[in-house]
C-alpha cells in the first residue's frame, strides 16, 4: 500500500472514529442510567455488550464513509461528471440505440497553468464547464450528461447521430473564439463522433483523440472516409505479422546531386489495399507495437541497401521511444553488423513533440548510434509542437523543417522563419533539411537561402527502388 492510501486510510478511520465516539457516549450513558434506576448493579455482560456495540458502530460509519468516497459522481473541479461515473453512463447509452459523444478541449490549458497558475486553471476548467453546459441548454438540450474526462478534455454525450449536431458543435467553438475568462484567452477545440463508428466506447474515444490530433494539424479530419475500427485493428495486427508493407522512396537533393532516399512505409491489408500511416500509427501506438515495427521496418531498409542505386544514403522515420529502448540499439548493431553495405547509409528521423528531460542519456545513445554509421535527423523543426531546446543538448547531423516551411516557402514571412532557422542549425554545426518543394520558384527560393538538403515532387517523385533509379 502506497504512502497517500495510509495516510487515507488512517484519516478515514479518524472521521469515524470522532463522529462514533459521540453516539456511542450517548448510548452508554442512557444504558448506565437506566441500570441505575432499574437495578443496583449492572451485569458484566453488559460491558461485552457495549464493547461490540461499539466496534460494529465504528465499523458501520468507516464503511458509509468509504462507500461515500467510492460512489462519488461529480468531479470536485469542474463540478461535472467524474470519468468513472461518465464511462458507466456511456456504456448503457451506447447499447440503447444511437448515440453521439462530444470532445471539447481547453488546448492551451498547459500554458494558462505555467503562466497563471494552478487555480487559474481549475478556475477555467470550471467555467468552460459552465459556459458549455448554459449554450446546450439555449439550444434547448436539456439533462445531457458532461464529465471530465482528463486533462483539460469534457466528453458529453447527446441522443442521435452526429449529423444533428455537427453545426451546432462549429457554432459553439466559433461563439467561444473571443472570449475570456479573468482576461485569460481561451483556445477552445472540439471533434465530434457517433455510434455509427463503432459500438465500442473505448475506440469511440479513442478516434475522438485521433480526430482531434488531426485537427490541429490542419487535417480535414471530418471529411476522411471512416473505417471501422475493429476491422483496422485486425488488419494492422495481421500486416505486421505477415510483415506485409509497401516501401516507397523519394530522392533528397544536396544541391543538384542526389544525396538521400526518404522511405515511405504503408501496411497492405488481406486484400490487398493499402493502409496510409496516418490510420495505423495510432493503433500501433495503442497496442504496444511500436518498438516491433519500427523493427521490422529498420530491417527491410537495411536489407534495401544493397539495391539502392548509387550508394545513396536512405532515410526512414522511427519513434524516439524505440531508438531510446536498449535493445532497439542492440537490434540496430545485429542487422549493422551484418550487412556491411548498409553502415554509414542508414539515417534514422526522430520527431520530438516535447522536450526529453533526460538529454544526457539521449544524447549518449544518439552518439553510439552514429560510431555506428548511422546519420541522426531531427523532423519538424518550426511546428507547432516541437521543441528546439533539444538542439543544445543533442549532436545530430541533420535538422528537418516542418512541413508547412515548404508549403509557403514562396511567402515572405516563411523565407525569413527559414533562412534563421538555417543560421541556427549552422551555429550547432547541424545541415539543414527542406521537403515539399513543388516547382520551379519554390525551389529557386530554397537555393537562394542555402538550405543544404532539398526535397519535393518537383526534384523527383516518389517511386519503388527501380522507378527513383530511372528518374536519377
Amino acid at each position: 500500500m502506497l504512502l497517500p492510501e495510509e495516510k487515507e486510510r488512517a484519516l478515514r478511520f479518524k472521521l469515524a472514529l470522532r463522529m462514533g465516539l459521540p453516539i456511542f457516549l450517548l448510548f452508554l450513558i442512557v444504558s448506565i442510567s437506566f441500570f441505575s434506576i432499574e437495578q443496583e448493579t449492572i451485569p458484566s455482560y453488559y460491558f461485552v455488550i457495549v464493547i461490540s456495540v461499539f466496534v460494529v458502530m465504528i465499523y458501520y460509519i468507516f464503511y458509509l464513509i468509504y462507500q461515500g468516497y467510492e460512489e462519488r459522481i461529480t468531479d470536485p473541479i469542474t463540478h461535472t461528471f467524474s470519468r468513472e461515473y461518465l464511462i458507466n453512463y456511456f456504456k448503457k447509452k451506447i447499447d440503447n440505440g444511437p448515440y453521439t459523444i462530444l470532445l471539447i478541449s481547453v488546448h492551451n490549458l498547459t500554458d494558462i497553468n505555467s503562466r497563471y497558475g494552478v487555480k487559474k486553471g481549475d478556475k477555467v476548467l470550471y467555467e468552460v464547464g459552465q459556459w458549455i453546459g448554459a449554450f446546450l441548454k439555449e439550444k434547448e438540450i436539456e439533462r445531457f450528461p458532461i464529465g471530465h474526462y482528463k486533462g483539460s478534455d469534457f466528453l458529453i454525450g447527446l441522443e442521435g447521430t452526429k449529423e444533428r449536431y455537427q453545426n451546432m458543435l462549429d457554432l459553439m467553438c466559433l461563439k467561444f473564439q473571443n472570449r475570456t475568462i479573468d482576461e485569460i484567452e481561451i483556445n477552445l477545440t472540439a471533434a465530434i463522433v457517433d455510434t455509427n463508428y463503432s459500438q465500442d466506447l473505448e475506440q469511440l474515444t479513442t478516434r475522438l483523440f485521433d480526430l482531434l490530433d488531426e485537427k490541429m494539424l490542419d487535417r480535414q479530419a471530418f471529411e476522411e472516409e471512416e473505417i471501422d475500427p475493429t476491422e483496422l485493428e485486425s488488419s494492422v495486427i495481421q500486416a505486421i505479422q505477415r510483415q506485409s508493407f509497401s516501401l516507397m522512396y523519394q530522392t533528397v537533393y544536396e544541391k543538384d546531386t542526389p544525396s538521400m532516399l526518404e522511405a515511405s512505409i504503408k501496411l497492405i491489408n488481406d486484400e490487398g489495399k493499402i493502409i496510409h500511416q496516418n490510420k495505423y500509427m495510432p493503433v500501433i501506438d495503442r497496442l504496444g507495437l511500436t518498438r516491433t515495427y519500427d523493427e521490422i521496418i529498420l530491417e527491410k531498409v537495411v536489407q534495401a541497401c544493397e539495391s539502392v542505386p548509387h550508394r545513396l544514403i536512405l532515410a526512414l522515420t522511427l519513434s524516439p521511444s524505440s531508438v531510446r529502448n536498449n535493445s532497439f540499439f542492440e537490434r540496430t548493431l545485429t542487422l549493422l553488423n551484418n550487412n556491411e553495405t548498409a553502415r554509414g547509409r542508414i539515417m534514422f528521423v526522430l520527431s520530438e513533440n516535447e522536450y526529453y528531460h533526460h538529454p544526457k542519456r539521449y544524447n549518449e545513445l544518439l552518439q553510439a548510434y552514429r560510431r555506428l554509421g548511422v546519420f541522426i535527423a531531427i523532423d519538424n523543426l518550426g511546428a507547432f509542437k516541437s521543441t528546439m531546446a533539444l538542439l543544445k543538448d543533442l549532436k545530430v547531423d541533420v535538422v528537418r523543417f516542418d512541413n508547412q516551411y515548404g508549403k509557403h516557402i514562396k511567402e515572405r514571412e516563411y523565407q525569413n522563419i527559414v533562412k534563421g532557422l538555417h543560421i541556427i542549425a549552422q551555429g550547432f554545426g547541424m545541415r539543414s533539411w527542406i521537403r515539399m518543394v513543388e516547382d520551379e520558384t519554390e525551389y529557386k527560393n530554397v537555393k537562394s537561402l542555402g538550405i543544404d538538403f532539398i526535397q519535393g515532387n518537383y526534384l523527383g517523385k516518389i517511386g519503388s527502388l527501380e522507378e527513383v533509379d530511372k528518374m536519377l
